[in-house]
This record gives C-alpha cells, structure tokens and sequence, in this order.
C-alpha cells in the first residue's frame, strides 16, 4: 500500500491523540471515519483484504474489549473504538500497530511511574502512542 494512502488515517489518528491528551477522550466521528475509509480502501482497492480485516478487526475488538471489562475502564473505550478501526484498516499490520502502541506506552507507563514514585499504580493517556504506532508503521512499512 502507498504511503499516500495512510496519510488520513495519520492525520486523524494525531488529532484523537490530541484531543486524548487534552480531554482524556477521543471524539467518536474519528473511528468512524477511520473504518469508512478503511472500507472504501478494501471494497475498491484491496477485495481480497476485505475477509482479512474483518477477522483483524474482531480478533482486536474482542480482546481489548475483555481489557476495557477486566481493567473497569483503565483502558478506555475511545482507545479501543479507535484501535479496532485501525484493525480494519490495516488489517494483519494492525498486529504491529497494537504491539508498538503497547510497548511504547509501557515504556511510558514505566518511567513516568518510577519519576512520579507511582510505579505500578501509574495512569497514562494511550492516544499518543497509538498515534507513534501509526507515524512509525506508515513511515516504515512491514510487507507480512
């Protein structure tokens, strides 16, 4: 896929993780239009991704849902709207996507808690390394 094409969902993406760092929440509309465009790609570009996103999409859906449930909320709903539209878009690449989101924010989490001597009670806004996920697939993209 074109760089090129990734540009809307990197702009879009960068603005959740603004607003997620300004208010703690990512705007609806913004998954929304992700997934449309992941369809559109799919439907006139990729056919024979379309089942393949899907399941992607799901698959993400389905566990980090059980994370939003299990963590009562630590992993909040506007994150897994936007990660599960993501899956979409990027279908089998959207495994990257949640692993580079989750070791960055980690590393984050880590040392902002030992900084803030809150260590394993430390809370972070997951928005932006979502949004470092997306920059860093986009710029270098994994042929899987």
């Amino acid at each position: 896929m074109p760089v090129w094409w990734n540009l809307p969902v990197v702009l879009l993406t960068g603005y959740a993780a603004w607003t997620d760092y300004q208010r703690q929440e990512i705007d609806n509309w913004i998954p929304v239009v992700v997934f449309v465009y992941g369809i559109i790609l799919n439907v006139f570009v990729f056919p024979l991704k379309f089942k393949e996103s899907f399941v992607y999409m799901l698959a993400v859906f389905a566990i980090l849902f059980t994370i939003y449930t299990v963590t009562n909320g630590g992993l909040g709903g506007g994150d897994v709207k936007l990660l599960t539209a993501l899956a979409f878009f990027y279908g089998n690449i959207s495994i990257a996507v949640l692993l580079i989101a989750g070791i960055t924010a980690f590393v984050h989490a880590f040392i902002k808690g030992i900084k803030d001597k809150t260590y394993f009670s430390t809370q972070i806004i997951f928005g932006p390394s979502i949004f470092l996920a997306v920059v860093l697939t986009s710029i270098f993209p994994l042929q899987i």
